[in-house]
């Protein structure tokens, strides 16, 4: 089920949701923090995404190996990926934390040459290189500026590395089970179940707060979004080569940045390096775009 233009376009609206759920959890870390973010989010979605797969669901889609394949995917995206990502944006803040992880696409090309035997050429490669060119000039900053501390880059590179890794777990399942609602419930229930056991062992002023109050409103409108934006990612994943669609979907940065300065003018400060970037890092997703479509 090849489709690289369709791939495309999914990757694209995947960047978009990716983009509105980053700008939700800046709203809402006041109210809780990154762990609380997501568990709430997971326990929206999750249920949502049990109650349609037992709704659409068909005998073709029992298939061990792939179910083992998407709890792995669970483990790395959904607990320890957005873990990472949710603390990257509270003390980096949405227009350094994203784009700094959108270096993940080198990672993931890397690892689909090596695993999968993806073989995309030079453009590709030009592309992916200068979208990491564009996260390193998100690590510049003036001495003066004292709202974030490079010792907190490690958070969303962390989650470069988990995102990455679950990507080409999703497409090894992918290719033995073509059902994206089937993955990401999986993914989504395992990475809750991994969560949650997780919690217990966290240092207590990171656990979740799980009381009812104005969290659960940014929280869980983000889980929805990112249900959805999953979605669309499995279906990228399935239709795609993981060296086209990992890219597309980084051109995240662009939207937080814009969304950023629209409704984050209180608490993000969009500066020349935060600016140049998120060009570079566009323009390598649209050089990436241009030659597959």
């Amino acid at each position: 089920m090849n489709n690289p233009a369709l791939a495309a376009a999914f990757a694209l609206m995947a960047a978009v949701g990716s983009a509105t759920f980053s700008i939700i959890i800046r709203k809402g870390q006041r109210y809780g923090n990154a762990a609380t973010g997501v568990l709430i989010g997971m326990l929206v979605g999750t249920p949502i995404l049990l109650a349609a797969t037992a709704l659409l669901w068909v005998p073709g889609w029992w298939h061990p190996r792939a179910y083992a394949l998407f709890i792995a995917a669970g483990l790395a995206g959904p607990c320890f990926g957005r873990m990472f990502i949710f603390l990257g944006i509270h003390h980096l803040g949405v227009s350094r934390a994203i784009p700094l992880k959108s270096i993940h696409p080198l990672a993931a090309a890397m690892l689909a040459y090596t695993i999968l035997c993806e073989r995309p050429g030079p453009f590709i490669w030009g592309g992916t290189i200068l979208i990491v060119a564009g996260c390193v000039a998100f690590s510049l900053k003036r001495k003066d500026d004292t709202s974030w501390s490079r010792r907190h880059i490690w958070l969303p590179l962390a989650a470069v590395v988990t995102f990455a890794s679950g990507a080409i777990l999703r497409k090894l399942g992918l290719g033995m089970l073509q059902s994206p609602l089937l993955g990401v419930t999986f993914t989504s229930l395992a990475g809750l179940v991994f969560f949650l056991g997780f919690s217990f062992v966290m240092p207590r002023s990171y656990r979740p707060d799980l009381r009812w109050g104005k969290a659960w409103y940014f929280y869980g409108a983000c889980g929805l979004i990112n249900t959805l934006t999953f979605l669309l990612s499995f279906h990228a994943i399935m239709r795609g080569d993981i060296t086209v669609v990992t890219p597309i979907s980084s051109m995240a940065p662009f939207f937080a940045l814009v969304m950023s300065h629209l409704f984050l003018r209180d608490v993000e400060r969009v500066t020349g390096p935060v600016v140049l970037g998120t060009v570079f890092t566009v323009a390598g997703g649209a050089i990436i775009g241009w030659r597959v479509l």
